[in-house]
């Protein structure tokens, strides 16, 4: 062990760049709050404090300490071996000296590599405590804080430093790294940063940067299902990945596939039964057919609206749009350029070849364009659609507006997919809130596009830009997913074989209607699948790949499934939601009332996985007892009850200003089979959706938190009447409490390692009462308020 009496914050990769965010740390502060004790000196009990992950601790005497200020943690993957290293900034704003021990959780199997405090004269120490004494230390540690918040680790390993001082108003400069061996399936590592999971608030700052090394010449798919990420290619066997927002709670997740199989999709499966469960495929697009050019040249069709309330600012924003575009496109690509108000004109009659000639008459034919006039959206999406089609080019059209048509939503909705015989892939940009989102929403996606909206305020440049450099080098069109019981003959087989495979389905996928791969993209695809007969199941993307057709696929098992990938069910249904809203806002264009099995099954989806959307806040309103979301019906079957939801959709009805405006961010930011998106200088951005917190914008576009709703593996707690009760007491409410467990008591420690068992453990680390479904029983654990 490297044992250092000086800072390291020069060590190891670069820091700069990157932003700070408050969250909570993987790691605990044992503090005293006597006066002068030795380093070697014992603490009693009595004398010292625990920091819970993500909380301040009060010290008697002293008041709130919060003793971590930052952590920066610095981690390298190589191949199948990681190298954490955590530089945390431990201040003490108290006029006392005051005693501490650092409590890293860490992955069972890890190695400290370095461990140092900078300013302390007689060296520290650190030691590595394995799985089972690590529970016993915070059993120890928890009993003696009467806090029950470091429990959520309990099932990790565990490094512990000596006792060190830190002096009155001073800071102290703490760094441990340790090296793992990391779990390889198919050749992807899964590599965990353990972090709490908990809700409360932190006044912790943390900045996360992560290098990633191929052991071969190549890196695969780098992604991570619990937080958005950045990542930059540094060579072709390199890849740096930032983390810009760590302020969502619980453990940070990445998965690299750095072996022999890069560039073959990754599917993790997660278990329901013993043949049933979910899965999760991820693909990245195959790398051009010829580098030097896209495979597949483009068609791109730009619609300006140039009505009257596009004048000023906006106007001149689209037309740089445009330019910009138009710049952008390589020789031999093809450009159309459409601009209306009350009228319809265009640059030419179909699309023209960009040559350098035609860049100069395209640029001065964009500068001419002058706002004024109505909005006539309808005739000019018809002529673009309707312009003649060219052979051998991906058609893509990009429509700018900032009003409301003219014409009906359902009547322009409907002109678009008759007069899309071309395929044409349209992505819509909505400026400002007077614009239809459904419309624009149900265009794009109904052509295999996206749907933009640039807030006021906003640059309309940036915005289109961003999104037609991800448009850059289509290397596999018209893609779409298939899965089934496959890759063997059935001869030999008998009549029961036969049934089993053919009762052997993958199903309920969600796959946010998959239309093309670009040079740099990824693709995500959630379902179920029933495997009865055992075989192995195929699950593959094919596509048109240069004129041929090409496939991207994988053979699984049911033995493959594990419950660590307790994540991928949730994500299913965050994606399936924003289908079922998607569906009902299509549905009411006309007015009419949503499908009531459709409102049943987006409240039901949302109790269980503690999703909540603007039309399901109201599952996690604290005085809403459980008995009130459940009614029976003449059978004693138990329904989701869909009236307050409808009393939401009631309210949600705006198809324009801030609150449709809403509604669509919302759903965009609860997809996830969209992984990934183009940057400036080839660095991309992974947006996962909100997959720990619930943030969703209100009708005034205000960012809404809803901090009653805590997840974790395997459920979900509500804050109800002054308690924490599991998502799964629902479908018990008529059952009574079989035990009550009192705070560190023999069967609560027998229920804290069962639970960790499971990997359930996080739900008893919050103060207060939790009410939880074990094993069949119904729980009150009665922890420490």
């Amino acid at each position: 062990m490297n044992l250092m009496n000086r800072s390291v914050l020069g060590m190891g990769m670069s820091l700069s760049g990157l932003g700070f965010v408050p969250v909570g740390l993987a790691a605990a502060i044992v503090i005293g709050a006597g006066s002068s004790i030795a380093c070697s000196q014992p603490i009693g009990s009595d004398q010292i404090r625990v920091l819970v992950p993500q909380r301040s601790i009060a010290v008697p005497g002293v008041g709130v300490v919060t003793a971590v200020q930052s952590v920066h943690a610095e981690v390298r993957i190589v191949g199948s071996v990681a190298t954490t290293t955590l530089t945390m900034v431990v201040h003490n704003p108290t006029n006392r000296r005051a005693q501490a021990r650092v409590v890293v959780p860490v992955p069972d199997g890890a190695a400290i590599n370095t461990f140092g405090i900078d300013g302390i004269g007689d060296e520290p120490t650190a030691e590595l405590l394995p799985r089972a004494e690590a529970t016993r230390r915070y059993h120890e540690i928890v009993r003696q804080m009467v806090d029950p918040g470091l429990l959520e680790f309990v099932g990790n390993a565990m490094i512990q430093s000596s006792v060190f001082p830190v002096e009155p108003g001073s800071e102290r400069t703490v760094t441990i790294a340790y090296e793992q061996v990391l779990e390889a399936h198919r050749g992807t590592v899964e590599y965990v940063l353990p972090r709490s999971a908990g809700v409360a608030d932190s006044s912790i700052e943390w900045e996360l940067e992560i290098a990633v090394e191929s052991s071969g010449d190549n890196l695969g798919a780098v992604f991570s299902p619990s937080h958005p990420i950045v990542s930059t290619p540094e060579g072709g066997s390199r890849l740096r990945v930032d983390v810009p927002m760590l302020d969502e709670p619980g453990a940070f997740v990445l998965y690299a596939s750095t072996g022999d199989l890069t560039g073959e999709p990754t599917v993790l499966m997660y278990p329901t039964g013993e043949s049933s469960g979910y899965f999760m495929f991820v693909a990245d697009a195959p790398d051009p057919v010829d580098s030097d050019q896209s495979p597949m040249l483009r068609e791109v069709t730009i619609v300006i609206d140039r009505s009257g309330s596009m004048g000023g600012e906006k106007i001149e924003q689209a037309k740089e749009s445009a330019k910009q575009i138009v710049y952008g496109m390589a020789i031999g690509e093809r450009i159309s350029i459409v601009d209306y108000s009350g009228d319809v004109r265009s640059f030419a009659d179909g699309s023209v070849v960009i040559t350098k000639d035609s860049r100069k008459d395209l640029i001065q034919y964009i500068e001419r364009i002058q706002s004024g006039g109505g909005t006539h959206l309808l005739d000019a999406l018809v002529v673009a659609l309707r312009q003649p089609s060219v052979e051998g080019v991906l058609p893509l059209v990009l429509f700018m507006t900032d009003g409301l048509a003219s014409n009906g939503e359902v009547q322009i909705r409907d002109a678009a997919i008759k007069n899309n015989t071309a395929n044409r892939r349209v992505f819509t940009f909505g400026l400002g809130f007077d614009v239809n989102a459904p419309l624009l929403d149900a265009i794009a996606q109904g052509t295999k596009g996206e749907s933009t909206f640039v807030l006021p305020g906003e640059d309309v440049e940036i915005k289109v830009g961003r999104v037609f450099d991800k448009l850059n080098g289509p290397v596999m069109t018209g893609v779409e997913f298939t899965g089934g019981v496959g890759g063997f003959c059935g001869t030999g087989m008998t009549q029961e074989t036969r049934d089993l495979i053919r009762r052997s389905k993958v199903f309920s996928v969600e796959d946010d209607g998959l239309g093309d791969l670009y040079n740099g993209s990824r693709v995500v695809v959630l379902g179920k699948y029933e495997n009865l007969s055992g075989m192995p199941l195929w699950l593959r993307l094919s596509g048109d790949r240069d004129g041929q057709i090409a496939t991207l696929g994988s053979h699984v098992s049911n033995d493959e499934a594990s419950t660590k990938y307790s994540f991928i069910p949730r994500l299913w249904a965050q994606q399936r939601i924003d289908s079922l809203i998607s569906q009902i806002r299509v549905s009411t264009a006309d007015g009419s009332e949503p499908d009531t099995e459709l409102v049943d099954e987006i409240t039901s989806l949302s109790l269980e996985h503690g999703i909540m959307t603007e039309y399901t806040a109201f599952l996690a309103t604290e005085d809403m007892a459980f008995e009130s979301l459940v009614e029976q019906d003449e059978n004693g079957v138990s329904l989701m009850d869909g009236r307050a939801f409808l009393e939401s959709e009631e309210k949600s009805k705006a198809r324009s200003g801030s609150r449709g405006i809403s509604q669509s961010l919302n759903r965009k930011d609860q997809r996830v089979t969209s992984l990934q998106s183009r940057v400036a200088s080839d660095a991309v951005v992974q947006s996962s959706g909100m997959i720990k917190s619930n943030r969703y914008y209100d009708a005034d576009m205000n960012h809404v938190t809803i901090s009653t709703v805590q997840r974790g593996t395997g459920s979900t707690l509500y804050r109800k009447a002054g308690r924490w009760v599991d998502v799964s007491v629902t479908a018990e409410v008529e059952q009574a409490i079989d035990d009550t467990v009192e705070f560190a008591t023999d069967a609560y420690w027998s229920l804290v390692d069962d639970l960790a068992d499971q990997g359930r453990q996080w739900m008893i680390a919050n103060r207060g009462e939790i009410e939880l479904m074990n094993h069949g029983k119904r729980i009150l654990v009665k922890n420490p308020k």
